[in-house]
């Protein structure tokens, strides 16, 4: 009996067993043949995000094709404060985050306009217009505005009235900090310009739930981050925080191995400047601003930009936005609940079947030649600083015949690279001598004795004079007895009477321009009037613009409408000083560069360009080549044309700047020009332009210097041009790009 009952157990826990073990490969099979797909893809959890992938910019090259700015791959740092968890887990990231950066020595991007050492103040005098704005805008929306308020009430800087605008607040802050600085502000041992800022930093600790033992310093860095975070957070500005630019491998180990919740590292690229030189014409890129996008008519919103990216903002990298930029593609990027990808795929147009990848921007080849670029600027760091006492900036400009700008130089510049080390970047921008002004087209100088050829050409052209008249200096303009003089007891005397009490006698046009007679361009000025001068002046670019791709001054003519536009009386007697560029006549270096390209090539004036082609991102295709843009065609008779070039050679080769020239492979044809700047004690600016050879003019120059003196002394700057110019083979330094066929 007792044997019965076992093996029926025994028989019934096997039959149970063998139930579930079957029903245990049902599910099996349910789970991993039936549905198996199925739940594989549900146990991903995908989660799929669109995202945008910038193009890679194209190359900057020189003529000769060599490379100016290129891409570098790079890693960039960005934050999201989503992921980043409570505050104090959140603050303890950041926290860590700055210490890496201390030690590996990386910067990151903080706009709050506070200090970051003690003692705290606003530098709302740093800060540009878009960042003042989101500063207000998010005191305003956080309610940080009261305690700086009360701040400002303690030091007796409150609003007469109870409320203040936003922008009269900030306006407020910054003129406390500005006169705290200059120790001009209030007498009280109690007020050092740190109050208000301390109020603001005190509320925001609290605000963001800073343990109060951090220290102070590192509680103003931690803020700095926060405020950023905030910015976007808050829609005061709707850029990426991108933390950290251009990082290295070592720094990205040493986060990654920390694990820090809502930093991410991106591969990316970075603009990389492969020479120090034209800093003010190859220009920067930069994330694009809210005045830049908000603009009336906006470039950027009507060509599908997004806000985040990153775009020319001035010189060379700007004018040419349109061919470098390429085109941004989309992909579908598949994360799962973890927040690892698991799946990145090209997004595809739906009416052309085009996978929508990235593509590079085209090439930009420019006029300039880098060689010759370095001559010019190496030449005016050299001598510039060692005319005057009083000389402060300069500018020069190299040009062909057809208008291509070969060489284009401001000093005192920069390294290109500045604009990624913030501390040379504020040291520069508080540089009195503004080396980040282009002088060569946005300053405005007057021309001197270089505009005699304009007063020459129009009096031989319009029948005032003939190659062969010869006038005689006296020293002083007067007329001859019995002849009424019109300009009362003005009489302007040429500078050789002034300076050695001399005269220079009998003089026909090309040696009044070599010996720069006064009193003979006074004599034309006074038979022609000032139309006919101002006409000339207008066709040969004078006033006008020169068709350049970057942003440039026209400066003006001494007339009587230039009178009425400064809001001074034209009298007759401005019409003398007219004649031989001084008065209120301004014109840029490249003005004057482009106006002796037009006297020496007959009379043609070309729009002035630095862009000689478009290259495809691989360089196998032209896209456009640039043609010569005439702008106007001056009719020079050759027999006028012989005689004004004449003088300017007689310069060259006989007069005060012959011996800067004796030495080069060709002749040269200049005219120097001292232009008076107002002030008794000052010194003038030096003015020369030159051109070269004298035979078949190829190139022609321009220098300015800012109380140089003399455009004698300027020469030295001119010759070492021209001697690289003219002195080197310059096809032997044709750079092959790469995919070319070499045979």
């Amino acid at each position: 009996m007792d044997r019965k009952n076992f093996q029926f157990r025994l028989y019934t826990v096997v039959a149970v067993m063998a139930l579930l073990f079957l029903l245990f490969i049902a599910v099996l099979w349910d789970l991993q043949i039936i549905h198996g797909a199925e739940y594989r893809q549900n146990s991903t959890k995908r989660i799929a995000q669109i995202e945008t992938v910038d193009a890679v910019r194209g190359e900057i090259v020189d003529r000769n094709g060599r490379v100016l700015v290129t891409n570098r791959s790079t890693y960039q740092v960005t934050l999201k404060e989503s992921a980043m968890g409570e505050e104090a887990e959140r603050n303890a990231n950041l926290l860590k985050l700055l210490e890496i950066c201390h030690s590996e020595g990386v910067t990151w991007t903080d706009t709050f306009p506070v200090s970051q050492t003690a003692p705290y103040v606003f530098t709302l005098d740093q800060a540009t217009n878009t960042q003042k704005k989101a500063f207000a805008s998010l005191m305003e929306t956080m309610k940080w505005t009261d305690p700086a308020r009360e701040a400002l009430e303690q030091i007796g800087m409150a609003p007469e009235e109870e409320e203040q605008t936003l922008s009269g607040f900030v306006e407020e802050i910054g003129n406390t900090a500005q006169a705290v600085q200059d120790g001009t502000y209030g007498t009280s041992a109690t007020v050092d310009g740190a109050i208000s800022a301390d109020a603001l930093l005190q509320t925001m600790r609290e605000y963001y739930e800073v343990d109060p033992s951090v220290s102070d310093e590192d509680a103003r860095a931690l803020l700095g981050v926060l405020y950023e975070l905030s910015l976007r957070k808050k829609n005061a500005t709707t850029t990426e925080y991108i933390f950290a630019t251009d990082v290295d491998v070592q720094f990205i180990s040493v986060v990654k191995e920390h694990k820090l919740k809502g930093v991410t590292i991106d591969a990316t690229t970075t603009r990389e400047y492969k020479t120090s030189y034209a800093s003010h014409l190859l220009g920067r890129v930069g994330a694009i601003t809210g005045d830049m996008w908000n603009a009336e008519d906006s470039y950027y919103k009507k060509n599908g930009y997004n806000m985040n990216d990153l775009v020319g903002i001035d010189g060379v990298e700007n004018a040419f936005e349109e061919y470098l930029r390429g085109e941004a593609g989309t992909q579908a990027v598949e994360t799962n609940s973890e927040g690892k990808v698991v799946g990145e795929s090209w997004l595809v147009d739906s009416e052309t079947g085009e996978t929508l990848e990235p593509k590079p921007g085209d090439n930009v080849v420019l006029t300039l030649d880098l060689r010759l670029q370095e001559a010019l600027e190496e030449s005016l760091a050299k001598w510039v600083p060692t005319l005057t006492d009083q000389t402060e900036g300069a500018a020069g400009v190299v040009m062909n015949m057809s208008g291509e700008v070969l060489a284009m130089a401001s000093y005192p510049t920069y390294d290109p690279n500045i604009y990624k080390n913030s501390t040379e970047f504020a040291e520069a921008s508080q540089d009195p001598l503004t080396p980040f002004v282009n002088r060569a087209t946005r300053g405005t100088y007057s021309p001197g004795s270089t505009f005699k050829m304009i007063t020459g050409v129009a009096a031989l052209q319009e029948g005032y004079t003939t190659t062969t008249e010869e006038i005689y200096d006296t020293g002083r303009f007067q007329y001859p007895e019995g002849q009424k003089y019109p300009y009362g007891d003005y009489h302007p005397a040429c500078w050789y009477y002034l300076e050695y009490g001399g005269k220079h006698g009998w003089e026909n046009i090309s040696e009044a321009l070599r010996d720069s007679c006064n009193i003979f361009f006074f004599t034309m000025a006074d038979r022609m009037g000032i139309e006919i001068i101002n006409e000339y002046a207008a066709m040969f670019g004078l006033g006008q613009p020169t068709g350049i791709e970057l942003p440039e001054k026209t400066g003006y003519v001494a007339s009587p409408e230039t009178s009425k536009l400064l809001g001074q009386e034209w009298y007759g007697g401005l019409l003398l000083p007219a004649a031989i560029g001084q008065g209120d006549t301004l014109c840029t270096p490249l003005q004057l560069a482009n106006y002796i390209a037009t006297l020496v090539n007959g009379g043609t004036r070309y729009e002035a360009h630095l862009l000689k082609t478009v290259k495809s991102s691989d360089y196998s295709q032209v896209i456009l080549e640039k043609e010569p843009k005439a702008l106007d065609d001056i009719d020079i008779d050759q027999e006028n044309l012989d005689a004004v070039k004449y003088g300017m050679y007689l310069l060259g080769t006989e007069g005060s700047v012959s011996s800067y020239f004796k030495d080069l492979p060709v002749t040269v044809g200049a005219k120097t020009g001292t232009a008076q700047v107002g002030s008794a004690t000052a010194e003038s600016d030096a003015i020369l332009v030159c051109f070269a050879p004298y035979e078949d003019p190829e190139i022609a120059i321009a220098l300015a210097v800012e109380h140089g003196g003399s455009g004698t002394s300027v020469a030295a700057i001119a010759a070492d041009v021209l001697a690289a110019y003219f002195s080197a083979d310059t096809s032997a330094e044709t750079v092959v790009s790469e995919g070319t066929l070499l045979r």
